[in-house]
């Protein structure tokens, strides 16, 4: 089963992702615990691309393709904005007083604890591409293209 979606870069917009990723999760057969994980994972993403990823520069598209083959769930997130290496992003700081620490700046280490994988690459002329793979005993491999 694959899907996908795209809107432009907007907080408005990142429901959409959401109600994509359940509607997507729930025609393949996948559990609802690996759901609510990608869901989180997925808005996460989507709203670093909103707020860094066109940080300074006028509001690109955000596409999201849902595949599912019976093992896992793959998901891609794509955007033509500024790019990002996740390998360099600081450490979440989960010791101090959760009054003392600056807000935000827990999303990659999120995402890495809700999905099983993460793989990320950047391309001049093809963009950014982030990859999610979560494993799942119950997915049915259907088939099927949401659009916007």
């Amino acid at each position: 089963m694959r899907r996908e979606i795209e809107h432009a870069a907007l907080p408005q917009n990142l429901q959409a992702f959401r109600d994509f990723i359940e509607k997507a999760c729930r025609g393949a057969g996948v559990e609802l615990s690996v759901t609510r994980d990608l869901k989180i994972a997925v808005d996460e993403a989507c709203s670093n691309i909103v707020e860094h990823g066109y940080a300074r520069r006028p509001p690109g598209s955000i596409g999201v393709s849902f595949e599912a083959n019976g093992e896992k769930v793959v998901i891609r997130i794509t955007d033509r904005g500024n790019p990002f290496d996740a390998e360099d992003a600081p450490a979440p700081d989960l010791d101090s007083d959760w009054r003392s620490r600056r807000v935000g700046g827990l999303g990659w280490s999120l995402i890495r604890k809700l999905v099983d994988e993460v793989a990320y690459g950047s391309d001049p002329k093809t963009g950014n591409r982030l990859t999610l793979i979560k494993k799942t005993s119950h997915a049915d491999p259907g088939g099927g293209r949401e659009e916007d």
